[in-house]
């Protein structure tokens, strides 16, 4: 390899607050947030600016408020090494959250269709334990093969055995400061089906609507999203993601009404394959959409990814993000608990979906995380790029063959650049960047010096991230 990432040490040094320069928050609806701090333990944290009805208990704000608008905040943390301090822009607008990507961990990879509710709640005990949600990683979202049947009190969709209490599992969640997502579908048959079960129920019940195509048994003419928001919102719900095919704008929208509705904000993420000419309904009503295949850890899926990215560039914004989907590094159960990426290929395939502004969901059983694996998800300067609150999507800057160049402008005035070699062969080249910059390797935490241009040398399926600041 010729990328090294640094080591990650989240429980190491000064404290230094991670939190992007802005948080989305919806008023009159429960809030909960966070705050993100790498450094030595113990580390007491101040906020100073927050608005009537939130407080800060240890390290999560919480509360209630009916205010709206942009309230910067300062939070100061200290500890015995010393002490960091960053003002954030806390946004409070209706559907106001997710303002940057989510970064969080999703189920599906990990644990496929055998989850249950001690793994979701341990995953989230791992991401506070090993300081994984120092980084930024704040949501635990349950994938398929929860679900029961029909029942309850309000009609709606009921967990399996594997989930004997749903409340107490977001509860714990939010304990830990976490937030908690939950799967479902508007098909009446929806995907992951453990292989115990003929199908699993979706949110919609009875005879196929004929408007729909006819996958999966289609999709019904009794409609139960309210019954089902109702249901996700008694347990304490953050997050949905809504998978079906074609995706299609109508259903979705039979679902964001609901989700308005609601008594707390629930992210509203459509998959799997959004259709683009529908662009202006994803980039105001949903938190990300997916239009991509699965993701599996072979070269061959990761390097497909890279023919979907054209697909949305200049049609998003912040708070509505193009979902590259979950990532394949780490130990999977989907593929018996090994990866089956090189260690280049895992570090691009993490560079892919941070550098684009794409949600960062983690897929891996994290009590089997190697040292590398862990430094890869954990660079706080890498992150800091997905999480920019610019949100500028990647632009393509040079294309010879398999190596591939993207740039991003960044919110303080700088630029970030991703280097990708897919090919079967080294690469080495050069960039003009038409000035003078101080360049940073990202990956490696090294400064370079000043120069107007940039020069890498990569091993076969491997990436690099530079970032660029001006010269003063």
């Amino acid at each position: 390899m010729h990328v090294h990432p640094a080591k990650a040490a989240p429980f190491e040094g000064a404290p230094r607050i991670t939190a992007p320069s802005v948080f989305g928050a919806s008023p009159n609806k429960p809030f909960l947030w966070r705050v993100p701090v790498l450094g030595e333990r113990p580390v007491s944290i101040e906020a100073e600016g927050l608005p009537e009805g939130l407080r800060l208990e240890g390290n999560a704000v919480r509360g209630f408020t009916s205010r709206r608008g942009e309230f910067p905040v300062t939070l100061r943390a200290v500890n015995a090494k010393g002490s960091g301090e960053k003002t954030v822009t806390l946004r409070l607008e209706p559907d106001g959250m997710l303002r940057t990507p989510l970064l969080g961990f999703t189920t599906w990879n990990a644990f496929q269709t055998g989850v249950t509710q001690e793994d979701v709640i341990r995953t989230g005990e791992l991401l506070v334990e090993k300081g994984i949600a120092e980084y930024g990683y704040s949501y635990v979202n349950l994938d398929s093969s929860w679900q029961g049947e029909y029942g309850g009190r309000y009609n709606a969709i009921m967990p399996c055995e594997r989930f004997p209490d749903m409340g107490a599992m977001y509860a714990r969640l939010h304990e830990l400061g976490l937030k908690g997502g939950i799967y479902s579908s508007p098909f009446l048959a929806p995907w992951g089906c453990p292989p115990d079960r003929e199908s699993l129920p979706g949110c919609t019940v009875g005879e196929p609507d004929i408007r729909f195509p006819d996958r999966n048994t289609g999709i019904g003419v009794d409609r139960r999203e309210a019954e089902n928001v109702a249901q996700w919102t008694e347990w304490g719900v953050d997050y949905l993601k809504y998978d079906w095919m074609p995706t299609d704008a109508v259903n979705a929208d039979l679902m964001k009404r609901e989700l308005l509705k609601a008594g707390r904000e629930i992210a509203f993420c459509v998959t799997v394959h959004a259709d683009p000419a529908c662009w202006r309904y994803w980039v105001k009503n949903c938190c990300s959409w997916r239009s991509n295949d699965d993701t599996y850890d072979t070269w061959d899926n990761l390097y497909k990814r890279f023919s979907y990215l054209n697909r949305f560039e200049g049609r998003t914004a912040p708070g509505h993000f193009y979902d590259l989907d979950m990532l394949a590094i780490g130990a999977m159960i989907m593929n018996n608990l090994s990866c089956r990426y090189t260690p280049e290929e895992e570090l691009t395939a993490y560079t892919l979906h941070a550098f684009f502004p794409s949600p960062v969901q983690l897929s891996m059983q994290l009590d089997r995380l190697t040292d590398y694996e862990f430094d890869l998800i954990c660079n706080e300067e890498l992150i800091a790029i997905n999480q920019d609150a610019l949100g500028d999507y990647p632009k393509l800057v040079f294309d010879e063959g398999d190596v591939k160049i993207y740039s991003r402008s960044l919110e303080d005035g700088g630029k970030a650049y991703a280097v990708f070699n897919l090919s079967e062969k080294e690469a080495e080249g050069s960039l003009e960047l038409g000035g003078e910059y101080a360049l940073r390797r990202v990956w490696e935490k090294e400064d370079i010096g000043v120069s107007d241009r940039l020069s890498y040398i990569l091993s076969p399926h491997e990436s690099a991230v530079f970032r660029l600041s001006p010269v003063k």
